[in-house]
């Protein structure tokens, strides 16, 4: 700043000086002021933006100094002195001009710049401006430093000068840069769940204020006003004293109460070392994940439990079964396992819909939870499978008792939406650690007796014992075995005559696999499809052994004159095979056989088990002309919505199955199943005859052929030819039928 000279003191100059002499060592004077005072500036760390304005009026001795903030189409004015702050329209302030040309910006003498004509400070007497551009740390100008005078400068801003202003807006662009941050930070901090902290063993714990929940205190200053003092929870504190410096703290989670509810905190800090190695605090963060842990404990149950029923999966179940395991290894507990399968869930479901399915359910759940102790735990495996683990079963009386009333209470109806539906269940029961030395043991044996409960006629259940293993293994090594015959050309196919009731006419045949073994016995194979299962091998072999059986009859039709059917067994791995009906139909044209006489027949267990895709299959097969059949017609239950659904066209009455033993009229039962498949507008195949009682019976009531039993002799594709070619429908009685 220059002083008037009425303030110069006496003593300020040795002796007379000349005009110009005066004036260089008055801007030397200043000059090296002005100097300490940007030292002094550039070494604070906290600069006032104001402080800047001042700086730069008395730098270059102008009225008026200020920094302009640029906000878009406003304008932040911070003046020097007494000035304040003012909000202007951006294109009304020069420092408009400055962000256009990017660079500092001079006007000499504001009158003579023709497109300032009419400014705001031309009409406030100002006639001087100089700006500099202040950059963030992208080098995007956000400000500018200006100032201003009444007096216009034709000569301009000196050189000196000029560079001191420069530096001065490289410093202005720091503070600029460094509260940018500062404000960012604290926004950032103000909406998130996190606040920052430091610690020293002295002092303890000191928060930086923030906007977010953290345990706090209002103090009464020495003045009467009220503070907030932010405090650490006995937890944080107790996992700082015991963490060890040297190590890692990401993310160590702790609980503690805050407002009456309970909030879990994560903590992530770095620890602090003075300059010879000493330990002197935590500086960290704070997060309030207690949003976060609950949803993790939300997926970590939706991961274990069935959402519809509350009780534990697959994966929860297994993992109860493992730590059961555990246990016992550790304590010597024993513990039962109980597998359930809900008898007629899938009926009820296809009949009701999935609401009743559902609400069905629901209510085995509450039924299961109501029969075990309080021990137990319970799972849904999948669709209607449940499975039972309870320690507190440990006698044979005990096991007895629950599953009897899990049997009478599953069988117990549901009313639901004015109707009431029963399924009724079958359970296999496996014991901790007699029936298994490993969980995978345990749930295979319990699966085993399930099995046999449902073989049994469903509705009980059966404890696992020994000769069930054994059944498995023997139908793995019949397996093996058939599929080397299949391999090795020794799997052929034998034929079971289809007579006529009315005159014993030679009809078709029953294609039956028959397994020629090592040792050249040969073995007929009546359940093969069955004891294959659903597995890949299976569908092979069907596939196979129809294309057989359609190989050998494509002749029957010319050698006989007339039409001859033939019935094959499908599988359900080749019921639930997308390609069925196009495999059948490329068969067919190979072969020359016509589909009319092709019968395919379903076993009364896949009945049950259709899916969509399966009738959609049948559909298809129809379509063409194949016939869709049933055997085992009698043997169980044979839900007729289910029976039309498929496209039954023919049901194989199984004798030995609907005779009921001691009755008066042993055929009563089966006289009337077959006049109910005959109400449906199904034709019925009686199975089984032995004797012209039977036959004569079975014809009144309804049948119009029968299939030899499984104990007559199958015929060879050779003999059934020469059956056909003699036609001896008259001279053959049924008794011969079995001496082949």
């Amino acid at each position: 700043m220059t002083r008037k000279p009425s303030e110069a003191g006496e003593n300020d100059a040795p002796g007379p000086r000349s005009l110009a002499e005066n004036s260089i060592a008055s801007d030397t004077a200043r000059n090296d002021r002005v100097e300490t005072m940007l030292a002094a500036l550039e070494d604070r760390g906290d600069l006032d933006l104001q402080a800047l304005a001042e700086l730069a009026r008395g730098i270059t001795g102008c009225a008026r100094g200020f920094v302009a903030i640029i906000e878009g189409p406003q304008t932040i004015v911070i003046n020097a002195g007494n000035g304040g702050t003012r909000v202007l329209n951006t294109d009304e302030t020069l420092c408009c001009d400055v962000v256009r040309k990017g660079e500092p910006v001079e006007y000499r003498d504001l009158r003579r710049e023709s497109h300032l004509a009419g400014h705001p400070s031309l009409n406030s007497g100002l006639n001087y401006y100089a700006g500099i551009p202040l950059r963030d740390a992208d080098g995007e100008i956000i400000a500018s430093l200006c100032v201003q005078d009444f007096a216009a400068r034709p000569d301009g801003m000196e050189s000196g000068t000029h560079a001191m202003l420069c530096h001065l807006g490289v410093i202005a662009s720091r503070v600029l840069i460094t509260r940018n941050h500062t404000t960012w930070l604290r926004d950032f901090l103000d909406i998130a769940s996190d606040w920052i902290w430091e610690h020293d063993p002295v002092h303890g714990v000191t928060f930086l204020p923030t906007q977010v929940n953290t345990p706090a205190r209002t103090c009464r200053s020495a003045d009467g006003s009220d503070t907030v003092e932010y405090e650490a929870s006995p937890e944080l504190l107790a996992l700082l004293a015991s963490h060890d410096p040297t190590q890692p703290l990401r993310d160590r989670r702790y609980q503690t109460t805050y407002r009456d509810q309970v909030h879990s905190i994560s903590v992530t800090a770095r620890a602090r070392f003075g300059r010879d190695g000493t330990f002197v605090g935590y500086r960290g963060i704070c997060r309030d994940v207690t949003v976060e842990e609950e949803s993790r404990r939300q997926m970590e149950y939706l991961a274990r439990h069935d959402p519809m029923t509350g009780l534990a999966n697959r994966i929860g179940f297994h993992s109860a079964v493992d730590a059961a395991f555990a246990d016992w290894q550790e304590t010597g507990d024993p513990a039962t396992l109980l597998l359930l399968d809900l008898d007629n869930f899938k009926i009820i479901n296809d009949t009701y819909g999935h609401a009743a399915g559902d609400e069905l359910l629901k209510v085995v759940a509450g039924r299961l939870r109501a029969c075990v102790s309080a021990e137990a735990t319970i799972g849904r495996l999948g669709g209607d499978e449940f499975a039972i683990l309870d320690p507190a079963l440990r006698r044979d009386l005990a096991i007895e008792e629950c599953a009897t009333s899990l049997v009478r209470a599953l069988s117990e109806p549901v009313h639901f939406d004015g109707r009431n539906v029963s399924c009724g269940v079958s359970i296999g029961v496996a014991l901790l650690p007699r029936d298994g030395g490993t969980p995978d043991q345990l749930l295979g044996n319990a699966d085993l007796a399930l099995y046999a409960a449902k073989a049994e006629g469903r509705g009980r259940y059966k404890v696992f014992q020994p000769p069930m293993r054994e059944r498995i293994e023997n139908l793995d090594r019949l397996r093996r075995g058939v599929l080397r015959a299949r391999g090795d050309g020794a799997l052929e196919i034998g034929f079971r005559e289809i007579r006529s009731l009315c005159d014993n006419t030679l009809i078709g045949a029953q294609a039956v696999p028959v397994w020629t073994r090592p040792d050249g016995s040969r073995r007929v194979l009546d359940q093969l499809h069955e004891d294959l299962g659903s597995s890949r091998e299976a569908l092979d072999v069907g596939n196979g052994l129809l294309e057989d059986a359609v190989s050998l009859a494509k002749d029957w039709h010319r050698l006989a004159g007339r039409h001859v059917r033939l019935r094959v067994a499908l599988s359900p791995a080749q019921l639930a095979d997308p390609g069925l009906p196009f495999r059948v139909r490329s068969v067919l044209v190979r072969q020359g056989f016509p589909s009319v006489s092709l019968q395919l027949d379903l076993g009364a267990g896949m009945l049950g088990a259709l899916t969509q895709d399966m009738l959609t299959n049948l559909a298809q097969l129809r379509s063409d002309g194949v016939h869709v059949g049933l055997t085992g017609y009698g043997n169980g239950g044979t839900p007729p919505a289910l029976l039309l659904a498929a496209g039954v066209s023919r049901v194989g009455l199984n004798l030995s199955a609907a005779a009921v033993p001691g009755a008066e009229a042993p055929l009563r039962l089966a006289q009337a199943l077959a006049r109910f498949a005959l109400d449906l507008g199904v034709c019925v195949t009686a199975e089984g005859i032995t004797s012209r009682a039977e036959e004569r019976t079975l014809a009144l009531a309804g049948c119009d052929e029968y299939l030899l039993a499984p104990s007559a002799p199958l015929k060879s594709q050779a003999a059934f030819i020469r059956l056909l070619a003699r036609d001896d429908k008259n001279d053959q009685p049924l008794s011969q039928a079995f001496a082949g």
